[in-house]
């Protein structure tokens, strides 16, 4: 499953396990206990747990290993999963085909696809008939991705039969087209499916006409429905190069960060390598774009010195340079590039920065003309405060304020504006010149900047240090009332001592989602039943493009999606739900969703971390989504890089394979270890979180700083705007945890 959390009420489709009378269920207080973590979301456990009890059992009965084999099939390891089961004597007449679907999930999570099927289809022979229709939608999906259509077929037509799946009938139309060899009966399949099973229907006609031998028409079909990649392959497979190669690099230059890019850059370095520099160039991009540089730098450096000088491929050029960390090439790329007039401002503010970078002492100069001679490009503000910094970094701050203070002046409503105020301001305070850092935050104000609510914190601040504790007060009480629910505004109350943020009860009681998105989420769950998760994912994303108006409908699926493990898609739809209802503490706890709080408390308690800061960690982190990647590649709920997920491990002494990595609580586990090691070398939140998310090297040297025993002065001067953002909102997220859901 790709939502190893979103059904665990499934239990490998376990809808209603019914043990037969060979089988005796033994009273383990090792399988109890590993029910106990599935339920509570913590299949990682629930899998080690039956492990440990399997070890220490020399002769383990079949419903131990059975639910050991369940368990290690939830976490995704399916090896296990596959060694525990395979060759039992006792597998095939085991509880009506629930140790052979097991068996099933394993092998298709390994790749054995059709063995897989084998498996589907003897289970489906003996379960009943609540979960035969969900085996032969398994079997059909295992015999599809086996490349044995015409056993899929019949197994999808199995699962429709009898209209138990009747909630998903629209997608096993889709899939049973797709595999059909006989388009006219494709087409009737196809003739009335809607949305959002519709959008696959031009897909599942080609791929019939394919089956049917009509080529031609399939690939008209593929090419129309924007299809690159299969009309790349198919093209191929007919030995027509030419619409291959065209369709190949019409999608590397189109889409050079999607997936289909992706595979089809093995046909670009395989049989399709490319000839003319448009294509060494699309190829290039591809390649860049998958921390590949300097295998992109070879292709757009062949496709330079086959003809093409523009200054969009020179800007290119000079961009996977840089990237190979050849700044000093990057910077004459940049100069080249800067011939074309059309091109002319942002080659020479990217040579600039590159000359920044190298330390050359022409680098002010360029900055400056820059700046100078396009006041109104969009990096004109950029270029001003790279040069203040600069200056700043020297310690030369009479040349820093200059700058400094011209960004101001040209630009007060820019974001590097703020920034320039804030740090003329801390100067201004250090200095004992507190009249001067006040006007600097009152100007922020002003200029509606995107730090004011900061600023006038900050302007209460630099009253108090005046002796002005009535000014201050009156300040920070505006602000609690105005930002209640921000950093600052909870700041303000902890200064004026206000009581923590609390929230009145809603009086209205929690009830079930209104009819239509309990069906919606119903049918989730069924497709995730019926292994047809990019379906289910389908629907997910048309729920987010249609998103119903009824705010009990909006807080019914938030609330739904999250449990599933949807959280991204759950957090949007309370953003939704809050244009309605901005101050309803359902609105917010659909904003600010614990789906999985059990988990999270007991990995906390596990590593003597605060719960609610955990909490607020994968919030910020992840938003609950299980899937989570972000563009660095970290992974999962706490968002771990393989790398952190993988040192961790070895200090807990945890077996750990990178496809594990999104396993919930196994991320957590992992994330709230990191958490806690982090805490104890800081010895202090802020710098904690701020190296959980820019890593501890730089916070070492943050925390060296003058005034950074002050946790609000090392927050404002941590100098990366992500981390000093990332700090505030998961300090914001941890009161709010607190006062929605309590201790």
């Amino acid at each position: 499953m790709t939502r190893t959390a979103a059904l665990c009420v499934a239990a490998t489709l376990v809808v209603a396990v019914r043990v037969s009378t060979q089988t005796v269920q033994p009273d383990h207080t090792a399988t109890v206990r590993a029910d106990s973590l599935r339920l509570s979301g913590r299949p990682w456990h629930a899998a080690e747990t039956l492990l440990a009890a399997a070890r220490r059992d020399p002769n383990p009965n079949a419903f131990l290993i059975v639910e050991g084999a369940k368990a290690e099939v939830h976490v995704r390891r399916f090896e296990y999963a596959r060694t525990l089961l395979v060759n039992q004597p006792w597998l095939l007449d085991y509880a009506d085909g629930e140790a052979l679907a097991v068996l099933a999930q394993a092998e298709y999570g390994l790749g054995r696809y059709a063995e897989a099927a084998t498996h589907f289809e003897l289970a489906r022979a003996r379960a009943p008939e609540t979960r035969a229709a969900l085996l032969a939608a398994r079997a059909g999906v295992a015999y599809e991705a086996a490349g044995q259509p015409d056993s899929a077929a019949a197994a999808y037509t199995a699962a429709r039969s009898g209209g138990r799946l009747a909630a998903i009938d629209q997608w096993l139309r889709i899939r049973l087209a797709r595999v059909t060899r006989d388009s006219a009966n494709a087409r009737v399949l196809l003739s009335d499916v809607v949305a959002p099973a519709a959008r696959q229907a031009p897909v599942a006609r080609a791929r019939s006409l394919l089956l049917a031998g009509d080529t031609a028409r399939a690939l008209d079909a593929l090419e129309a429905a924007g299809k690159g990649l299969d009309v790349a392959r198919v093209a191929l497979a007919r030995s027509d190069t030419a619409r291959s190669r065209t369709a190949l690099y019409a999608l590397l230059a189109r889409e050079p960060l999607s997936d289909d890019a992706a595979a089809g850059v093995a046909l670009a370095l395989g049989p399709l390598p490319p000839r003319e520099p448009a294509e060494h160039v699309a190829l290039a991009r591809a390649l860049n774009r998958r921390n590949t540089g300097k295998d992109a730098r070879i292709h757009v450096e062949r496709a330079m010195r086959g003809g093409d000088s523009s200054a969009t491929t020179l800007l290119f050029y000079g961009e996977v340079l840089v990237a190979t960390g050849s700044a000093r090439e990057a910077a004459r790329a940049y100069a080249a590039a800067a011939r074309d007039s059309a091109y002319r401002p942002l080659a020479l503010y990217r040579r600039a920065r590159v000359l920044v970078r190298l330390g050359d002492s022409t680098a002010v100069g360029a900055l400056a003309g820059f700046a100078e001679r396009y006041p109104s490009d969009t990096a004109a503000a950029g270029a001003l405060f790279i040069l203040a910094d600069l200056y700043d970094g020297r310690n030369d701050w009479g040349n820093a304020t200059r700058w400094y203070r011209t960004l101001i002046n040209r630009y007060p409503g820019d974001a590097r504006a703020s920034l320039a105020r804030f740090r003329l301001a801390t100067r201004a305070e250090d200095a004992g010149q507190l009249d001067s850092a006040a006007a600097l935050y009152q100007s922020e104000i002003d200029a509606a900047g995107p730090q004011r609510t900061a600023a006038r914190f900050w302007l209460g601040k630099a009253a108090l240090e005046r002796g002005d504790s009535t000014q201050a007060r009156t300040i920070w009480l505006a602000l609690a009332r105005e930002d209640s629910l921000g950093y600052y505004g909870m700041r303000a109350r902890r200064e004026t001592g206000l009581p923590p943020l609390a929230f009145a009860p809603t009086g209205i009681p929690i009830s079930a989602p209104p009819a239509p998105v309990a069906a919606g989420l119903a049918r989730i769950d069924t497709l995730v039943l019926a292994g047809l998760d990019s379906e289910a994912q389908a629907e997910v994303r048309f729920v987010l493009s249609r998103p119903p108006q009824a705010l009990d409908a909006l807080l019914g699926w938030s609330e739904g999606l999250s449990v599933r493990g949807y959280g991204s898609a759950a957090v949007r739809l309370g953003w939704q739900a809050a244009l309605q209802a901005p101050g309803d503490v359902r609105v917010l706890r659909a904003i600010f969703p614990w789906p999985n709080r059990s988990a999270v408390e007991a990995e906390a308690e596990e590593f003597g971390v605060d719960a609610l800061l955990l909490a607020a960690l994968v919030r910020q982190e992840s938003v609950f989504d299980v899937e989570a990647l972000s563009p660095a590649g970290a992974r999962g709920l706490a968002q771990l890089l393989p790398s952190t997920a993988a040192l961790m491990a070895r200090g807990l002494d945890v077996a750990f394979y990178p496809d594990w990595i999104t396993v919930p609580d196994l991320n957590l586990h992992l994330g709230a270890a990191h958490l806690a090691e982090l805490l104890k070398r800081f010895g202090r939140v802020d710098a904690a979180i701020a190296a959980y998310n820019a890593g501890p090297v730089p916070v070492r040297r943050w925390l060296e700083r003058d005034r950074a025993s002050d946790p609000d002065k090392f927050i404002e001067l941590i100098p990366y705007p992500e981390t000093r953002g990332y700090v505030r909102s998961l300090l914001r997220n941890r009161e709010l945890y607190r006062a929605l859901y309590g201790p």
